[in-house]
């Protein structure tokens, strides 16, 4: 395979620039352009060794520091080396020029983590736990990163492999002796159920897993001057949308996003529902709509002590979303029996309020075990058809049927790890890396 190279860190100014060769060639190209009073020959080199030196191609020096990792204890199971130099656009470009110049090829995204992959040293699961630790942008999401990455849902996918595994090779010996095997079949049967069970309460985590990807998307709507904008920069701490007396002032969907208890929120100011004749603003209020009809919660924001009318009750019945009452001035209006009672203006009850965002979308009470990618949701779904058809087939005494079954149940479990996976699947998921990882 060709050595190759990337420059590992985000182009611009930094303290630090990082810049890695991966092959059989990695470390002599490295050593064409690295010295040190330290090294005179590649036996020189201390593997994992932090050493200092200088960078020259001739007419570029730059001291930094170069580490090699030599094969197969490194990321990518080959010869590795990195140089850590100073951060910059130009002095970056013009190390990997220079490697490029040398031998080496430029690695195409996540190249280095799929011959990582490809060398044992980490499943597909694990790989994209490594792309879901780079992009997550909050506390939960990077708890569910690291569950990937660090092999804990391999764990618990491989141990449903084992026991379809074990339920296979009885269900086949079965067919050779069918009547002395039937305690055993019996005991197949319990283990099939287990995996259903299991697999069922894997599925049905994907939903929190999605919102803890992509954050919850809650939409702030209701009547002109309730406080809707107020409310989203009190969430925000800072001053976003534009608050005024005057009706209609919001006449767009106004998006920004927090973190609460680890979660990420999208938040979704609105314009204010009324009836007028203004073009632009009836635009907006149809945005709004439309926003709150796709998020996942609504907060239909209202004055304190005011009922919603009907036309308010005909939108709250149409978002068809969980829609949270909230009773906002308080401190004007006093609270309301119905809904969540808040002040924007002073904060009072706006961590209840999203504390319920949180409780209604199951987000305060996650399970153990979270499903957050779509692949892993897709193979399981497949795996677990396929075993109920295999379940049925178990109860009609059609040891055939059940073969069939749970091979195909088997084959789509173990593509979340790589097993089965093919060449298009693995080409996606790894497309889906920056360069240099």
């Amino acid at each position: 395979m060709d050595t190759i190279t990337a420059i590992s860190t985000p182009l611009g100014a930094g303290a630090i620039g990082i810049v890695r060769l991966s092959g059989e060639q990695a470390l002599s190209i490295a050593l064409r352009f690295f010295g040190s009073s330290k090294i005179k020959s590649k036996e020189d080199v201390v593997p994992n060794h932090l050493g200092l030196g200088t960078f020259s191609d001739g007419s570029v020096r730059e001291k930094c520091m170069m580490v090699y990792f030599r094969a197969p204890k490194s990321y990518t199971g080959e010869d590795m080396v990195e140089f850590h130099i100073h951060g910059g656009t130009y002095l970056a470009g013009r190390v990997l020029e220079s490697l490029l110049g040398a031998g080496a090829v430029l690695a195409a995204p996540g190249e280095f983590t799929r011959r990582a992959f490809l060398a044992g040293k980490l499943s597909l699961d694990e790989a994209e736990g490594v792309r879901a630790m780079i992009s997550a942008e909050s506390e939960a999401e990077l708890r569910e990163a690291y569950s990937l990455m660090s092999g804990r849902f391999d764990q618990k996918i491989d141990r449903l492999l084992t026991l379809l595994t074990e339920v296979l090779s009885t269900m086949e010996a079965s067919l050779d002796y069918p009547e002395e095997m039937a305690d055993e079949v019996d005991d197949s049967l319990q283990k099939a159920l287990l995996v259903q069970k299991e697999m069922t309460e894997l599925l049905s985590s994907y939903r929190a897993g999605k919102l803890i990807k992509g954050g919850v998307t809650v939409a702030i709507v209701g009547k002109t001057n309730v406080g809707k904008s107020s409310l989203l920069n009190r969430l925000l701490g800072y001053s976003r949308a534009i608050v005024s007396d005057v009706h209609g002032t919001t006449r767009d969907v106004v998006g920004e996003s927090i973190v609460y208890k680890g979660i990420k929120i999208n938040l979704q100011d609105t314009a204010g529902l009324r009836q007028t004749g203004d073009e632009v603003e009836n635009i907006g209020i149809e945005r709004s709509l439309d926003a709150a009809k796709g998020a996942d919660v609504v907060l239909y924001v209202a004055e304190a002590g005011q009922t919603p009318d009907e036309d308010e009750l005909a939108n709250i019945r149409a978002f068809s979303k969980k829609v949270l009452l909230v009773n906002n001035k308080i401190d004007v209006f006093g609270v309301t029996q119905e809904g969540i009672n808040i002040s924007a203006k002073t904060g009072e009850g706006v961590d209840v309020l999203l504390d319920e965002v949180l409780r209604v979308t199951a987000l305060d009470h996650r399970a153990q075990e979270t499903l957050t990618e779509e692949r892993h949701a897709d193979c399981i779904r497949r795996a677990l058809r396929s075993l109920e058809e295999g379940i049925s087939a178990f109860k009609a005494v059609n040891a055939e049927c059940v073969l069939v079954d749970l091979r195909e149940s088997i084959d789509a479990l173990s593509e979340i790890g790589g097993g089965s996976a093919t060449d298009r699947i693995v080409d996606d998921v790894f497309s889906r890396f920056c360069v240099g990882k």
